[in-house]
Parts: C-alpha cells; sequence; structure tokens
C-alpha cells in the first residue's frame, strides 16, 4: 500500500514554528523525543535549543544531514552545507509569512495605494471578462438563430 504521507518528523527535518514564543520562524529537529514532542534548534533563525510540541510545528519538504542530538555548531555547517537559507527563503509557506507580515506593517497611506491597485485591475478584468462573454452570447445566438431557420430546434414543454 501507498502512503499518502510524504513528510515524516524525523532527524535534520526543517519545520517552521506555528505557535508559541518563536511563531513564525523556522527550527530543525534534532531529536523526537516521544510521539507528541522533538527537541529543535534554529541557529539560522534565532530559535535556542528547546523542547517543543508537534502540534506548534509545521513539517517542511526540506531536511539537513545531521546526527541524532547534533550540537549547535554541527547544525549551523550542515546548514551552510545544505545552502538552507536560500531554500527556505523559497518555500511557499514562508513567503505567505512575509506577505503577511508586510500587510500588517503597510500604513493607511500604503493600503489606500494598494486598495485603488486592486479596483483599477479587478476594473479591467471584469472588463475584459464581459467582452468575451459578449462574444460567446452572440455566437450561441447566431447559432440558435441558424437552427432555428433549418428546423432543428426542439420544443420543449
Amino acid at each position: 500500500m501507498i502512503s499518502k504521507f510524504s513528510l515524516f518528523v524525523e532527524i535534520g527535518r526543517v519545520v517552521v514554528i506555528n505557535y508559541g514564543e518563536y511563531i513564525n520562524k523556522t527550527a530543525v529537529i534534532i531529536d523526537v523525543l516521544d510521539q507528541n514532542r522533538a527537541l529543535v534548534a534554529g541557529p539560522h533563525s534565532g530559535v535556542e535549543r528547546h523542547i517543543i510540541n508537534f502540534k506548534w510545528i509545521n513539517l517542511t519538504p526540506l531536511k539537513v544531514n545531521i546526527q541524532r542530538g547534533a550540537r549547535i555548531n554541527t547544525l549551523i555547517a550542515a546548514i551552510k552545507a545544505a545552502d538552507l537559507e536560500t531554500k527556505i527563503a523559497a518555500l511557499s509557506a514562508v513567503k505567505k509569512i512575509n506577505a503577511r507580515a508586510t500587510k500588517s506593517n503597510q500604513t493607511d497611506f500604503e493600503r489606500f495605494k494598494a486598495n485603488l491597485i486592486r479596483r483599477k485591475l479587478n476594473k479591467k478584468v471584469s472588463g475584459e471578462v464581459k467582452k468575451l462573454v459578449n462574444i460567446a452570447n452572440r455566437a450561441a445566438h447566431k447559432k440558435a438563430v441558424a437552427q432555428k431557420a433549418a428546423g432543428h430546434v426542439k420544443k420543449t414543454l
């Protein structure tokens, strides 16, 4: 049987912390303590070595090649060797966190400008959609008229 899961909790797995003191920061699993907790550290993102519940983390597809219980300097070397900083920046979860932070830090005027741009774009898109719908309606009307003239119209009750 093929498993539907592709990301597993394992030593070296890069995670995004979604709750607690280090929310929205990335870390690496150093050791799995039991079925609920792991030892993580993130020297690249300011996360200290500590125990965290699995409910507080999201797994990513990235993995670092380290041994169980690796020390911080070993972890730093493995992170540099794997070029993890650029790979983390390319993750969709991290991009979403950064976009959310940027949006929450906008001033009133920046929100106003973004709203104007969004409205202009929506107006252009809806105008193009209306044009395409009108073209499709005209074609359907011509087809119906041609069928009616040919006597192929089905009468429904």
